[in-house]
């Protein structure tokens, strides 16, 4: 790699003093060995180039060089049309707490392809700042190229499809975006696999096992040197199975967690990278019963977080919840119950920012931007600073008009602001879960390609969370 850097250094600069330019392009002239394919010197040269994916490169080699077809010859000459003697390294951008953040969900999949730029630069038009995005669902696979895998699980298990991670986050600052990196932390179907002393259940690894939170703050670190400006941690609980056995002898679950979540701030805090936390939405009723088995409880967690992000999508409060027979029909009315519920425990130690439904699944008098916006003006009425919007298969069309017509109405959506650079170093409400028995409450599938549907429905949620 060193002897790449120096090549390309020096290959630029006699670019530069005029010697060897291409049309319109700086390039540098690479010769075609034996066995190479376009595929494989688009993988090579991609983190010193303008493109993002390997594709979008090929295209722009074959471009270039006027090739009509991908085969290519021994000795042949080929102009690459790189811009940097060394690969992208993004520095995480340091943020007050309490800024708004306003955006929306990306998958892996789109993470990895050309769309998550053409949806950062839609939110930029429509006035959002903000993109969270998979670096480890409930697959348990690291969507980026990461050093971690080998050391715990044979590499061809993960499913690599971000491939040059840094190169996203700078292409997203470089559209103002504050860029935060989702952790499905112990729901894990690939860990729960191959590690069985790790498995707590199927799908799920055990928070109290020391090699399991050695692993995760692994990944920790490795976002926080990546140059992410958050990072969300989700599935950070126990299944919800009935038990209260937390697998640590003296411990209940909520100390384990707790314990756990504090470690993880530590390395956060000290890196200036926002910490923020996705939660159980049977957590914010404060159950005992519930507390004891998912082990969330807010009041023990809050110290260590930034934000936290309660999931209030209407669509999974349960039928006739509060006396509305169709909870998914009334979108402000659970939006802004939750979150009141929530700033009552938490008051002013933690900003809340809540997950927001943008899908329409049980809705029946119309789902679309009217909506969207009206969770939206709920959240913010009731004290949230900021919003995040779920679309399982990312489509959010509906949401950008929403968005507009919030824009014109208050003159502008907030923009990212206090940023610094840096290097990265009860009440009488019933239970609003599903069903009268615990169950796993679902959450939008985040584990398929965009636009992929389970059963050919669109944005119909499966997975659990």
């Amino acid at each position: 790699m060193q002897t790449m850097r120096v090549w390309i250094r020096t290959l630029l600069l006699v670019g530069l003093m005029g010697l060897t330019v291409s049309p319109a392009l700086l390039a540098v002239v690479h010769t075609v060995q034996p066995g190479e394919t376009l595929g494989k010197l688009a993988l090579r040269y991609l983190p010193y180039t303008e493109a993002y994916t390997r594709d979008e490169l090929v295209d722009d080699i074959r471009a270039i060089n006027g090739l009509r077809d991908e085969a290519l010859r021994a000795g042949q000459p080929l102009s690459i049309p790189v811009r940097w003697d060394e690969p992208l390294r993004a520095k995480s951008i340091s943020r007050p707490r309490d800024f708004i953040a306003t955006g929306v969900y990306l998958n892996k999949w789109t993470a990895g392809s050309g769309r998550v730029l053409a949806v950062a630069d839609a939110l930029r038009r429509h006035g959002a700042n903000t993109v969270v995005f998979d670096v480890k669902d409930v697959t348990g696979s690291l969507a980026y190229r990461s050093a971690i895998p080998g050391r715990y699980c044979p590499e061809a298990l993960y499913d690599v499809v971000i491939g040059d991670a840094p190169k996203l986050v700078e292409f997203l600052h470089r559209r103002d975006m504050h860029v935060a990196a989702r952790v499905s932390v112990f729901r894990d179907m690939l860990m729960a696999s191959c590690m069985p002393h790790w498995r707590l259940a199927p799908q799920w690894l055990n928070p109290a096992e020391p090699e399991v939170q050695d692993y995760i703050l692994e990944i920790v670190r490795e976002l926080v040197c990546l140059g992410v400006d958050e990072i969300q941690l989700d599935y950070f609980r126990y299944p919800a199975d009935s038990r209260t056995a937390s697998g640590r002898e003296g411990c209940t679950r909520p100390e384990v967690i707790a314990a756990f979540l504090e470690e993880i701030a530590q390395v956060t805090s000290q890196a200036g990278v926002l910490l923020s936390l996705d939660i159980f939405g049977i957590v914010i009723w404060e159950k005992d019963e519930d507390i004891l088995v998912v082990g969330q409880d807010i009041r023990k967690m809050a110290p260590c977080l930034d934000i936290i992000s309660p999931m209030l999508y209407p669509s999974h409060f349960s039928k006739d919840f509060a006396g509305i027979s169709n909870p998914a029909d009334e979108p402000a009315l659970f939006v802004s119950r939750g979150i009141g519920r929530l700033k009552g425990m938490v008051g002013e130690k933690v900003i809340i920012r809540p997950w927001l439904q943008a899908f329409p699944l049980r809705v029946t008098t119309g789902f679309g931007p009217a909506f969207i916006q009206a969770q939206i003006e709920a959240a913010l009425d009731a004290g949230a600073r900021g919003w995040l919007l779920w679309s399982p298969g990312n489509h959010y069309e509906p949401a950008y008009e929403a968005m507009e017509n919030l824009r014109q109405a208050q003159g502008g959506l907030p923009e990212v602001s206090g940023a610094e650079a840096h290097e990265p170093g009860s009440s009488g409400e019933e239970d609003p879960r599903p069903g009268s028995q615990r169950q796993e409450p679902s959450r939008p599938d985040d584990s398929r390609p965009a636009g992929e549907s389970p059963g050919g429905a669109a944005d119909v949620p499966e997975a659990v969370h």
